[in-house]
């Protein structure tokens, strides 16, 4: 099988499976002697044309597709530290006590099954137990909506340039193949964060606000109008919300679950034996197995909530639904979700199904050498890892250059204060390479430590995000253009290009 190298111009010759083995061994690329690649400090330069780790990474830089240098943007926030610009990036920051939603909606299940008048003491005691962790939890829920917020209103104003390049594409003829996969994939992420977040903080916050209402006031359920209004508020009122999220989000689960099969499918005969198909199956299957549980979980809390208005045994049901949710939250954290930053220069890289294989199976690869060599995780990809110039080529070719400088700013103080952020006034930073060069080399030590201290802490999550990212790009290439090569040209009898959200 050949296969198109990382950031090849057009007319290079493709190499073999041997030859592509040795280049993601050696992620800088250049060639030794017998024509196998080996590590170089020159091979690592930035060009317009290089294959990035993570297509859509690169972070908040200015820049334009010709090349010219990547810039860092840094922000002073609120506290007086320097971070990224808000909703510059998606981010993958679900909160684990969100997992816990689904027990406030059993929150009254006191008031439910003691409803009796006078109300027994201990029924009180429960009554306000379940009262106080449904208006805990419902506090959690509608902060996590606000940070939720963040990332829909970065998935928003993504899709709007999406849709805005595919308008101009379609009015210059230009091909829409490229285009049409990111539109697919943030449709989906933007689907995900709005329903599967959002959405579930909003909903199942105000269930729980309404819950605790009803439970608190069936304490005092003595009195015929509170005890009325308490039923209906912990009752159908109260877990309508729910039952409604229940609905919706089973629905796009579905939806979910069926685009990961057919990223399988897609991907099985073009990608056939290959680490890449592997991947991408392996990806496939934890947002399968996310989606079923989460879906089926929420409907059934959906359906036990309205029973529990009138029945103990439907609080039954809802223990393994609580269980489901916690499981359902670690597991996207952990398998399913991603972090990612906004491509720039070049918003929209061009897709080469062969450079996405290496990119692919390059970040599998990076996370776990990362892993295994902690110590000096940079002297596995650079080949002078005591080269400020070496070190700085290779984290801006693969996207971790927005954290290095981030890390820099906050524990080099000299250089912090080289680079203007130490002034009062100073609210904005832009840092390139050509930056972090000009500091004083007495600081290049400093600098040297915080980009190991950046790959030894960050570098393995920032490679697993490239891969489950990559991986989404991948099985929706093949999936809207069919059977093509690695070249994105199609095979003869192949499939025709179709299309998808």
């Amino acid at each position: 099988m050949q296969r198109a190298l990382p950031g090849a111009e057009a007319g290079t010759p493709a190499l073999d499976d041997t030859a592509i083995e040795a280049v993601l061994d050696n992620p800088d690329g250049s060639q030794g002697q017998g024509g196998r690649p080996q590590s170089s400090a020159a091979s690592v330069t930035i060009n317009g044309a290089a294959a990035r780790s993570c297509p859509s990474g690169g972070g908040d830089g200015d820049g334009d597709a010709e090349g010219r240098r990547l810039v860092t943007r840094l922000v002073r926030d609120k506290h007086g530290r320097f971070d990224f610009v808000r909703g510059s990036r998606l981010v993958n920051n679900l909160p684990f006590i969100v997992g816990f939603m689904e027990l406030g909606n059993a929150g009254d299940f006191a008031a439910n099954v003691w409803n009796d008048v006078p109300v027994p003491i201990y029924a009180i005691v429960f009554m306000a137990i379940g009262g106080v962790v449904a208006g805990v939890l419902s506090v959690f829920a509608f902060r996590d909506a606000f940070v939720s917020c963040r990332n829909v209103l970065f998935l928003r104003l993504q899709r709007r340039e999406i849709e805005a390049e595919r308008q101009r594409r379609v009015e210059s003829g230009e091909p829409l193949l490229d285009i049409n996969v990111y539109r697919a994939v943030t449709f989906r992420e933007f689907g995900s964060e709005t329903i599967a977040r959002w959405f579930m903080d909003i909903l199942l916050g105000f269930g729980a606000v309404l819950i605790c209402i009803g439970t608190f006031m069936a304490i005092g359920g003595a009195n015929y109008n509170v005890w009325f209004a308490s039923n209906l508020l912990s009752g159908y009122i109260g877990n309508a919300p729910i039952a409604f999220y229940g609905l919706v989000n089973s629905g796009w689960c579905w939806y979910i679950f069926s685009k990961a099969q057919h990223h399988i499918e897609a991907t099985a005969a073009p990608l056939k034996g290959s680490r890449a198909a592997a991947l991408i199956k392996r990806r496939s299957r934890n947002v399968q197995t996310f989606c079923l549980i989460n879906g089926t979980a929420t409907i059934l809390g959906g359906v036990g909530s309205m029973i529990t208005a009138t029945r103990w045994w439907g609080y039954v049901i809802l223990i393994p639904v609580i269980m489901s949710s916690v499981f359902c939250n670690v597991w996207w954290r952990r398998r399913v979700g991603y972090t990612r930053a906004w491509a720039k220069p070049a918003t929209f890289p061009a897709l080469v199904p062969g450079e996405l294989v290496a990119n692919l199976e390059f970040a599998a690869r990076a996370e776990v050498t990362i892993r295994e060599n902690l110590d000096n995780p940079l002297e596995q990809f650079v080949a002078d890892s005591t080269s400020l110039p070496d070190v700085l080529a290779f984290l801006e070719r693969y996207d971790l250059f927005d954290d290095f400088c981030l890390r820099v700013i906050s524990s080099v103080p000299e250089a912090c204060s080289a680079l203007g952020g130490s002034q009062s006034t100073c609210n904005e930073l832009n840092i390139g390479v050509g930056e972090i060069l000009a500091l004083d080399k007495s600081l290049h030590a400093q600098l040297l430590d915080a980009a190991q201290g950046c790959m030894r802490e960050l570098g393995a999550e920032h490679f697993r995000n490239c891969e489950r990212y990559t991986a989404e790009l991948l099985g929706t290439y093949y999936l809207i253009a069919g059977n093509v090569d690695f070249d994105g040209i199609e095979d003869a009898g192949g499939a025709t290009e179709s299309s998808e959200k």
